[in-house]
């Protein structure tokens, strides 16, 4: 009797093993079907997406061959030529002499890249600096320097320009205005009648010169401005300035309304389907590489490869066709996009935002886009770079665009 719990002890032990055991293989077997089936849905999931990748617009539309221009805004190119924000140097934008300046510049990027199409933008507080009192000058010089060198000008008119800050509107036509933070600022009755009356003023001037082939209804116009306390436009003040440009063209060029679209959650289609009935060219703004930052980590993203959640330019070229319009892309990015000072970009000092290999791939997809014409972005930091840094790369890059040399592949 007194050995039987020694006895029972040696038999018990291997019970408890046997049970930690089966436990233990039932656990590792669970690690191994939760592992495997989390492996088999990522498969699944990475082969899906790059079968959406494979079968996006950018891979399966045909090169197109649209005309490639520039846009040119002698603001900017004053702001990199001849200011220095780390110095606190500013230009003088009433000086003798700016018209002659601002077409030489225009010039010299006509000259180097061979356009044939130049965007310009009126900028209202440069064009009535005083209620009534219009200075075409610069205006005038830039239309004159086009035509030198056989090139034409699709002018934007209005309230909203391309460029910093994008609503160039004169102290003087604030005053008694009302225009609170998002608001759509042609609302404002005294806002929408002044602006109305510059637009017409500035089309009967402007209407003369043969260099202009199309007009531009604002930029961008019901896009909100992060740049001005989300400021937009309405499309019924559009419409207005489209009656207008009509009315007093005796050539009856065609207008354009431009939108802009960087994914498929930012309520574009309204936006689209009142420029498709307003316009009689619809166009987009395009920048395929956007900067995007998560907690310690910065990265370039190739937003045109993200499929289904991007926007199909192709497919809305084929419906702008079959309305019976032309389709544009008036931004196409070539310059990089910083989050930091422009002036700061050099050949030591590249952004890896956007370089000779984004550029070329950027062309690719405007020539897959169903676009007819395309501007090209950024003529201003090409001529910088060119003449600050004796880079001539950029210039280069978009001379060979402009010129239509053969681009075989698809991005990759």
């Amino acid at each position: 009797m007194l050995d039987t719990p020694t006895r029972g002890r040696p038999e018990q032990a291997p019970i408890r093993a046997s049970g930690l055991s089966c436990s233990r293989r039932r656990l590792f077997a669970g690690f191994a079907a939760v592992g495997g089936a989390a492996l088999v849905a990522l498969v699944v999931l990475a082969g899906t997406a790059y079968a959406l990748n494979r079968l996006s617009w950018p891979h399966v539309e045909p090169l197109g061959d649209p005309e490639f221009g520039i846009n040119f805004s002698c603001r900017h190119a004053e702001f990199l030529l001849l200011e220095d924000p780390a110095t606190g140097t500013e230009v003088d934008r009433s000086r003798p002499g700016r018209d002659a300046w601002c077409a030489a510049k225009l010039g010299d990027l006509l000259g180097a890249t061979g356009a044939k199409h130049v965007r310009l933008s009126l900028e209202w507080s440069e064009v009535e600096p005083r209620e009534g009192e219009f200075d075409f000058r610069v205006l005038d010089a830039l239309l004159a320097e086009a035509g030198r060198h056989e090139a034409t000008v699709l002018l934007t008119v209005g309230i909203k320009a391309q460029r910093h800050p994008e609503y160039f509107i004169p102290r003087w036509a604030l005053e008694g205005t009302n225009l609170p933070r998002e608001a759509v600022i042609t609302d404002d009755p005294l806002l929408r009648a002044r602006a109305l009356r510059m637009v017409e003023t500035v089309v009967r001037h402007a209407a003369a010169s043969p260099v202009i082939d199309a007009w531009g209804a604002e930029n961008e116009p019901l896009v909100p401005s992060k740049r001005a306390n989300w400021w937009s436009l309405g499309r019924d003040f559009v419409q207005e300035e489209v009656r207008i440009i009509r009315e007093v063209d005796p050539r009856a060029r065609p207008v354009v309304i431009n939108q802009a679209q960087s994914h498929l959650f930012d309520r574009f289609e309204s936006q689209w389907r009142a420029a498709i009935e307003d316009a009689d060219v619809v166009a987009v703004s395009l920048y395929p590489f956007r900067n995007f930052e998560v907690p310690g980590w910065e990265m370039v993203v190739p937003i045109a490869e993200l499929g289904p959640f991007v926007p199909n330019y192709a497919y809305q070229a084929r419906e702008a066709h079959a309305a019976g319009l032309d389709y544009w892309i008036t931004e196409m990015q070539a310059e990089p996009w910083v989050d930091f000072d422009i002036h700061e970009v050099s050949p030591e000092n590249p952004a890896p935002n956007l370089d000779a290999s984004k550029f070329r791939r950027n062309v690719v997809y405007a020539r897959k886009s169903g676009a007819t014409r395309v501007y090209l972005w950024g003529s201003e930091f090409w001529l910088f770079q060119s003449e600050r840094h004796g880079d001539d790369a950029w210039l280069s890059l978009a001379r060979e665009a402009i010129r239509g040399e053969p681009a075989t592949r698809s991005p990759r």
